[in-house]
């Protein structure tokens, strides 16, 4: 479960700092509803590897995949970011399963 943690603190540094990014490019025309997003998605992915270890937890942290997948909305470049943190995960999942 270590790894798995670290994994999805790992994406949740990633979405706080493309949150900056976002901010920074868009130079006062932010979408606040973009950024909103991805600080709570990035808050999110700390609470669940908070609680991967109990029960639902490996199922939460697949919910969380998909909903950063659909963090291409704000800003495309997060559709790359989503997809290959979900393949790690879908690893990770395929590793634990195997064990």
């Amino acid at each position: 479960m270590g790894i798995g943690s670290a994994g999805l603190i790992l994406e949740a540094i990633v979405l706080f700092l493309a949150a900056s990014a976002v901010a920074s490019l868009r130079r006062g025309n932010v979408p606040v509803g973009g950024l909103v997003y991805l600080l709570g998605l990035g808050v999110l992915l700390v609470l669940v590897a908070a609680l991967l270890r109990r029960r639902g937890g490996v199922t939460a942290g697949t919910v969380v995949q998909v909903l950063v997948v659909a963090a291409g909305v704000v800003t495309w470049p997060m559709y790359v970011v989503g997809i290959i943190f979900a393949a790690i995960w879908a690893y990770w999942l395929h590793l634990r399963h195997a064990a």
